[in-house]
C-alpha cells in the first residue's frame, strides 16, 4: 500500500531529521483512498531539537504534550514527540501524567485505534505498523490499541462513533463491548468537547462522502448506550411510541431519520435532532403530544446551553423547533402565511428543509411527495414578485417621518409594526401617500398601562 504525499511536504518532513514520521489520520486516509488534510508528525526528538528548514515558523501549542505547530510555505504541520500517558480513574480526556520516550511502540500503544497508529517514514518511503493497523484499514475495522483505550480517555467513545461513521468502518467486537462497558466514562468529558464531536457526527457524511454516515453515527450512539451521558433527553425518546396513522417509528428513530433526511445546512441537522425532544415530556405530563413543538423549543434551549453552543446557534435552533409544526395541515389563510413568511424570512429555507425532513421521517412520505414547492416557498415567491416590504426598512415611511408627525418614541415602533403588517398583507398600500394617511389614524402616544 502506498502513502500519497506531495513533493514539497515530503522534502520538508525529510529535512526535519532522522526518524520523523507522518502518523494518524493522514496515513489512514491515504491508505483508504480518502482525502487527506492535516499532516501530523511524530518522532523521538523534542520539537526544539528538530532541524527546521529555512523560513519555517514554530509555535508551541501545548508545552505539556510537547506539541508544536510548524508552518513552511503556507503548509501547516503538527509535531508531537513520542510519549506515554497516564490517566486518573474516570474518563477525563486530559492525562494526569505525560512522559516522553524514544520508543515508537510505546507511542503507538498510547493512541486510540490501531488504524491511527500507522507510521510513515518519508525518507525511506516505508510504513512502520506495530499494531497491524494496515490490516485493519484493509478490512475497514476500528480496533482499540489496548484494552484500556476507553478507561483512559472517555472522549474516545465519541471518536469511535465518529470515525466509524466517517470512514464507513465496522467496530471490532471486543472494542465495541469495551466501549459499551465504559459508556459512563463519557460523563467525565467537558460539554464543549462533547459538542464538538456531536457536530462532527451530525455531518459525518460530508467528510468522505459516505452515504447516510450521520444516521449511522446516531444509531451507533444508541447501540453503545452513549446517549444517556451525551444528551439524556434523546435516550428518553427510545421506545416512545407515536400514533401509527402518522408515524411508523418511535420518537427516537423518527428523530434519527429526520436528521438523515435533513440537508447539511448550518443548524438544520441540529434542529432536526432537537425538533421532537419535548415529545416524551408531553406524553408523560399531558398524555399526548399536543404542543410538543413549544416544549421542544424550551428543552432545546436548555440542552444547547448545557453543551455550550454559541448563542446565535441556540436562538436559531430554538426558533426552528418552535415553528416546525406551523400550518402543518395547510389550512392557514394566505394573509397569515404572508406575515409568517415575512417574520421568518431569514430562516425560511432552513425551516422548509426541516419540515420536509420531518415529513420524510414519518415513514409514509416519499421524496416525490416532498419535491413540490412548499407553501411557504410559493407565498414567498409571490411576495417577492408583488413588491411586498418583507423588511420594515422597505416601508415608504420611516420612524423619522412618524416623529415629524408627532409620534412619541414608543408609539413609533408600534405604528411601524401596524403599518408593516398591513403592507405585508396588502403590498399595494406601501406608498407614501397611503402610509401617511394610515398613520394619521394611529395613536401618537403609547398606551398607558391599566391600573
Amino acid at each position: 500500500m502506498k502513502i500519497q504525499i506531495d513533493e514539497k511536504s515530503a522534502k520538508f518532513i525529510s529535512a526535519l531529521g532522522e526518524n520523523v514520521y507522518v502518523v494518524g489520520g493522514y496515513v489512514r486516509n491515504s491508505l483508504c483512498g480518502y482525502k487527506c488534510t492535516d499532516i501530523d508528525l511524530a518522532g523521538p526528538l523534542p520539537a526544539l531539537a528538530l532541524n527546521l528548514p529555512p523560513h519555517t515558523s514554530m509555535n508551541m501549542v501545548n508545552h505539556r504534550m510537547g506539541t508544536a505547530q510548524l508552518v513552511c510555505d503556507g503548509v501547516r504541520y503538527e509535531y508531537t514527540p513520542f510519549r506515554v500517558e497516564v490517566y486518573n480513574p474516570g474518563g477525563e480526556h486530559t492525562p494526569a501524567r505525560v512522559s516522553f520516550t524514544t520508543d515508537l511502540n510505546a507511542d503507538a500503544e498510547r493512541r486510540d485505534f490501531c488504524c491511527n497508529a500507522i507510521y510513515y517514514d518519508v525518507r525511506r518511503d516505508e510504513i512502520i505498523d506495530p499494531l497491524n493497523g494496515v490490516r485493519d484499514v484493509e478490512q475497514k475495522i476500528l480496533r482499540g490499541c489496548n484494552k484500556h483505550v476507553f478507561e483512559s480517555d472517555g472522549l474516545r467513545l465519541l471518536r469511535l462513533v465518529r470515525l466509524a461513521a466517517e470512514l464507513n468502518f465496522k467496530i471490532e467486537g471486543e472494542t465495541a463491548r469495551a466501549a459499551k462497558a465504559m459508556c459512563a466514562q463519557l460523563s467525565d468529558i467537558t460539554n464543549e468537547r462533547k459538542r464538538m464531536e456531536l457536530d462532527k457526527i451530525l455531518h459525518a457524511d460530508t467528510v468522505n462522502d459516505v452515504p447516510n454516515a450521520h444516521y449511522r453515527g446516531l444509531r451507533l450512539l444508541k447501540q453503545l448506550d452513549l446517549w444517556r451521558n451525551l444528551i439524556p433527553e434523546i435516550a428518553d425518546a427510545d421506545g416512545v411510541a407515536q400514533p401509527e396513522q402518522y408515524h411508523k417509528f418511535d420518537v427516537m428513530e423518527h428523530t434519527f431519520r429526520c436528521v438523515l433526511n435533513a440537508p447539511p445546512l448550518r443548524n438544520v441537522r441540529l434542529a432536526a435532532l432537537m425538533h421532537d425532544i419535548g415529545k416524551p415530556y408531553c406524553l408523560k405530563n399531558f398524555g399526548n403530544f399536543h404542543g410538543h413543538e413549544k416544549s421542544s423549543a424550551i428543552m432545546a434551549r436548555v440542552i444547547l446551553n448545557r453543551l455550550r453552543y454559541p448563542n446565535d446557534v441556540i436562538e436559531q435552533v430554538v426558533r426552528l423547533c418552535a415553528l416546525h409544526m406551523y400550518d402543518m395541515n395547510g389550512e392557514a389563510r394566505e394573509s397569515k402565511i404572508r406575515v409568517f413568511v415575512a417574520k421568518n424570512y431569514d430562516i425560511l429555507d432552513k425551516l422548509v428543509a426541516l419540515v420536509r425532513a420531518d415529513r420524510l421521517a414519518t415513514g409514509y412520505a416519499t421524496a416525490e411527495d416532498v419535491a413540490a414547492p412548499h407553501r411557504f416557498e410559493t407565498v414567498r415567491d409571490k411576495m417577492l414578485a408583488d413588491g411586498t416590504p418583507i423588511l420594515k426598512r422597505s416601508l415608504r415611511i420611516s420612524g423619522k417621518d412618524l416623529a415629524d408627525m408627532g409620534f412619541e418614541n414608543e408609539a413609533i415602533s408600534a405604528a411601524l409594526e401596524v403599518l408593516w403588517h398591513d403592507c405585508v398583507v396588502n403590498p399595494m398600500n406601501n406608498t407614501a401617500e397611503r402610509l401617511f394617511k394610515a398613520a394619521e389614524r394611529l395613536p401618537k402616544t403609547p398606551d398607558k398601562p391599566k391600573k
